[in-house]
């Protein structure tokens, strides 16, 4: 239900601008269709993301990001990318949403935790680096996916970025979890208010801050891309670690 939903959100957005004009999308493969293609094509992925998890039990948002790059007197032609958002369906999604225009240039309201490692973080404890928070859970399939990839980026920035992972679960169930699992981030657990409390429903979720603890960024998670068999697989994150190395 939900994906009809997107989809027809998609046709109507680009059938009702610069109306009496024929739109058309020019896919990752360098073919032009139609916007009704197109919609099926992006049905079609959401099916092959499901098979990729081997679950039907996720939810899948994909956002579109259209460029026009040819324009005639009868037609517009965008190509597109794509923000996959996906999430576990067992995550209570409440009407409200975490909204990163809430945040963006503002500084962080991360309140006091304890860490595993029995240290105490705040906002003001972050100051004077830049900052990477990331928000996850255990059942969370790319949470988990990219975690080598965040493992990697603090192995390249090392201590001159703060590394930090908040999960809402359990701190047992947490700690049970990460014994099996490399996650080289400061891990606060146990933190369902706080999560609750931004609207936090839909998982990963990347914040980027400035030394002064300033959200400069938000990212869903590390983004996949395709390999040359046009197979999803996840990306190499270079895109957060040239973020995160303008904010040193």
């Amino acid at each position: 239900m939900k994906l009809s939903i997107i989809v027809l959100m998609t046709i109507n957005t680009l059938t009702s601008v610069a109306f009496g004009q024929t739109r058309y999308i020019k896919t990752i493969e360098g073919s032009i269709v139609d916007t009704s293609t197109y919609a099926k094509l992006k049905a079609e992925k959401v099916e092959k993301i499901k098979s990729i998890m081997q679950t039907k039990d996720i939810k899948i948002t994909i956002k579109d990001n259209f460029k026009e790059i040819r324009r005639t007197p009868d037609s517009l032609i965008y190509s597109y990318n794509w923000d996959i958002k996906i999430g576990d369906s067992k995550v209570k999604e409440e009407d409200k949403s975490f909204e990163p225009e809430d945040y963006l240039n503002k500084e962080f309201p991360l309140p006091t935790f304890t860490t595993f490692d029995n240290r105490t973080i705040g906002i003001n404890s972050l100051k004077g680096k830049p900052t990477l928070i990331n928000f996850w859970f255990t059942t969370c399939k790319p949470c988990i996916e990219e975690m080598p990839v965040l493992n990697g980026i603090k192995t390249q920035l090392k201590d001159s970025v703060n590394f930090i992972a908040i999960t809402f679960e359990p701190t047992e169930k947490a700690r049970a979890f990460l014994k099996n699992r490399k996650f080289n981030f400061i891990q606060i657990a146990n933190a369902k208010k706080f999560t609750d409390s931004i609207n936090m429903f839909s998982f990963p979720v990347n914040i980027f801050l400035d030394k002064n603890g300033i959200v400069i960024k938000i990212e869903s998670g590390i983004p996949y891309i395709f390999d040359d068999k046009k197979r999803m697989k996840m990306g190499d994150g270079k895109e957060f670690l040239a973020a995160l190395r303008e904010l040193l």
